[in-house]
């Protein structure tokens, strides 16, 4: 088995419109994540996009995290910018290039994403293969057959990754369940080579008795960070431990998503005790939210990310990138200053129609991975 990715997708491209990134934007050098995890449970071969025509056949695994631009932050990033993020563009074209190749292996289509092609699965996906791989995944190939849709079943078994993925990610919870703690060890040995993890769990502080222990075997391998949390978890765990334990303070603070308690990244509303709280211990949380209640936390040390709602929305997000610039201390500021007001005063118009100037570029790009990367 063979396995890849679209372009922005394999090579973790920023989530701008194709017109906003240069020519010569560098390439991450390490797949995603979740082709690692592919690559270890079934002995997968990774290739990279460009490799496709040059398959001799057998099965093509392809990963996707978001192809047809369904999520929220996707939705979030076509209303500022106006066309929709480069992946989604990226997976049409890489699906062009598979129809051309209809028939000369069998694909099958997972990851993430995935749910979003099963409610009407493409012509040229022998399988679309939704939900975990450990178990089902083997099966499926040793079988020789192909379903239009598979569910994978939980795992059992969880398997380490071997090689390096893009962000430094080690999966230390799924759902409810704990990975094994010497599969973590041996993904906290592969992913370490840039001195820093990225915990991975649907929501870190409700991993329970044994989060100490886990942070300070974490900490052993470099910087330590954490993608989700929810209110409800940190209300219950102890802060000052996490703090101390990863060493926070005003120069070396997180910025986790706050999620809900049903796992969305839209939070209806925030404990104004729970920010307090994190921030007291240097986590300052970014936090998705209805454009209307977002200025009503303006005096707690958060990433603010107004989703639209009313005609009002690029006032509120250039006030809310007023409020976030305090905690970024980003250099171009005054450049996103200029934009984000010029955008507001133009209701919009003034980001749709930016084309890429290379001074304008950093600012792009960080202004994306500040206010839209989950």
């Amino acid at each position: 088995m063979f396995i890849t990715a679209d372009e922005s997708t394999f090579y973790s491209y920023p989530s701008l419109p194709r017109r906003l990134i240069p020519s010569f934007y560098r390439k991450n050098k390490y797949p995603p994540y979740g082709v690692r995890k592919i690559e270890a449970i079934v002995g997968a071969k990774v290739i990279t996009p460009e490799s496709l025509e040059n398959l001799p056949g057998g099965v093509l695994g392809v990963y996707v995290n978001d192809p047809l631009g369904m999520t929220e932050v996707s939705k979030g990033l076509q209303e500022v910018f106006g066309d929709p993020p480069f992946h989604v563009e990226a997976f049409r074209m890489f699906s062009e290039r598979l129809r051309a190749l209809k028939g000369k292996f069998k694909v099958i289509v997972g990851g993430p994403g995935s749910w979003e092609l099963a409610l009407d699965p493409p012509d040229w996906v022998d399988t679309v293969f939704v939900g975990e791989a450990e178990e089902t995944l083997p099966k499926l190939l040793r079988q020789g057959e192909f379903p239009k849709v598979v569910y994978g079943e939980k795992a059992k078994r969880f398997f380490p990754i071997k090689s390096p993925s893009s962000l430094s990610e080690v999966e230390v919870m799924r759902g409810e369940r704990r990975v094994p703690m010497d599969v973590v060890k041996e993904e906290l040995r592969v992913q370490s080579r840039r001195g820093r993890v990225n915990l991975i769990a649907n929501d870190l502080f409700s991993y329970g008795e044994g989060l100490e222990v886990l942070l300070r075997t974490a900490r052993e391998y470099g910087e330590v960070y954490f993608s989700h949390v929810t209110q409800e978890s940190s209300a219950n765990v102890d802060l000052q431990e996490v703090k101390e334990i990863l060493g926070l303070n005003q120069r070396n603070w997180r910025s986790p998503v706050l999620l809900s308690k049903w796992g969305s990244c839209r939070v209806e509303e925030v404990e104004r005790e729970v920010l307090k709280e994190l921030n007291e211990n240097f986590i300052y949380p970014t936090v998705y939210i209805e454009e209307e209640k977002a200025t009503e936390y303006f005096a707690f040390k958060s990433i603010l990310i107004p989703l639209p709602n009313t005609p009002r929305y690029y006032e509120v997000l250039y006030k809310c990138w007023l409020h976030n610039r305090e905690l970024l201390h980003f250099k171009f500021a005054r450049v996103v200053d200029y934009v984000l007001r010029k955008n507001a005063e133009t209701k919009g118009e003034y980001l749709k129609r930016l084309n890429l100037r290379e001074n304008f570029f950093k600012f792009l790009l960080f202004f994306v991975r500040s206010y839209f990367s989950l």
